[in-house]
């Protein structure tokens, strides 16, 4: 029992100087930006697993995303060229992060974990999980008679949607301008990664799980979850006194990819590490610093409009 304890507690201590590691990877500009949440809920129970392979389930690590399923879309996604982003901001984003082999211990441990949401999600959570996957915002929609136009674009809102439904892209157009071409980042970011880890769902290695969901690309790292938290952070960036109501947002999306059985909890907590990083690598660039401070004005000069 000592020696599992001793274990237990290496692999904390390893946890904790691993997750200094992650929020250091980019030294801001701008010293004011709030540090990184540390890791809570099961995602640090189950980061306290090994992420090396085991041989008693090497067949796992034999499994691969399908080429089948990778939709020529998700691939051509990576096609696109970031706007704030640089290339070499870009390239580091893949060692910010870790992937826990297939037959890891701590996949095992998320497969589990799954397993038991799986059984215990009530039809409520099931609908309030797909109402959730239909979010998300796209920056090739630009034609106004594109019949999702209007929708792509409120819909960059969604994470403050605590503050009221007046804080949308038509009152807030610098807002919008800026969401536009973070989102074009985190596309790019979000389907770049796919391609590079190229991780299996969890359904490919589980059996025994029933997805809501087929999904046509890999699952690391998750896209929704990028988009929620990084959105996230830039609202604060802009209404700082509402951090924790954006970031309560964007828990609910991660926990949803979950509860639809369509991505490990490892998938979502490594996005919401990169959307921090990336606000981190956005601060580097002065279009972005101009561009996020007309969206702090307009927020100062209208909010009491409304």
């Amino acid at each position: 029992m000592k020696m599992k304890h001793r274990k237990r507690t290496v692999l904390l201590l390893l946890t904790a100087a691993i997750t200094g590691l992650l929020v250091s990877g980019f030294q801001s500009k701008r010293g004011s930006i709030q540090p990184l949440e540390p890791v809570s809920q099961h995602y640090k129970t189950l980061s306290t697993w090994s992420l090396k392979p085991d041989n008693r389930r090497a067949w796992m690590d034999t499994v691969k995303f399908p080429w089948s399923e990778y939709g020529k879309g998700a691939q051509g996604n990576m096609l696109w060229r970031t706007v704030y982003l640089s290339p070499e901001d870009e390239a580091r984003l893949p060692e910010l992060i870790r992937v826990p082999a297939n037959s890891s211990d701590q996949t095992r441990a998320e497969l589990d974990y799954m397993l038991q949401v799986q059984q215990n999600r009530t039809p409520k959570e099931i609908e309030r999980a797909r109402y959730i996957a239909n979010i998300g915002s796209w920056p090739n929609i630009l034609n106004p008679e594109d019949p999702d136009y209007y929708e792509n674009r409120q819909q960059l809102f969604y994470i403050a949607t605590a503050i009221g439904e007046w804080y949308n892209d038509k009152n807030f157009p610098a807002t919008t301008a800026l969401l536009l071409k973070c989102i074009q980042d985190i596309r790019v970011t979000e389907f770049r990664l796919k391609w590079y880890f190229k991780r299996p769902r969890p359904y490919h290695l589980e059996p025994a799980l029933k997805p809501l969901a087929k999904i046509n690309s890999p699952s690391f790292a998750s896209g929704h979850s990028l988009w929620a938290f990084a959105e996230a952070f830039i609202f604060a960036e802009i209404i700082p006194e509402k951090r924790a109501e954006f970031l309560k947002k964007a828990e609910e999306v991660r926990w949803s990819r979950e509860l639809m059985g369509i991505h490990y909890p490892s998938d979502n907590e490594a996005s919401r590490i990169i959307s921090w990083h990336l606000l981190q690598a956005w601060y580097q660039n002065p279009t972005f610093v101009a561009d996020l401070e007309k969206a702090q004005r307009e927020w100062r000069d209208r909010k009491l409009s409304y």
